[in-house]
């Protein structure tokens, strides 16, 4: 895999990668955690930009891309 993720199925291959390496010992649990603590701020990013769109939706509103919300 090359060094950038850039879509949710490239982040579910590296996490899952992060598990075997931490399974064969070629990763330390620390650094495991802190991946996976920086994984669920990615997908609690995900989970809110659905949810404005949801509601977007529901208003009546314009739907921006995902990755676009403005933020402010």
């Amino acid at each position: 895999m090359n060094d950038s993720i850039t879509t949710t199925g490239q982040l579910r291959q590296f996490l899952a990668a992060a598990l075997i390496a931490v399974k064969s010992g070629e990763m330390g649990l620390d650094e495991a955690a802190r991946i996976t603590k920086l994984a669920a701020q990615i997908n609690e990013g995900f989970y809110s930009e659905l949810k404005a769109q949801k509601i977007a939706v529901e208003i009546g509103s314009a739907v921006t891309p995902l990755g676009e919300l403005p933020i402010g």
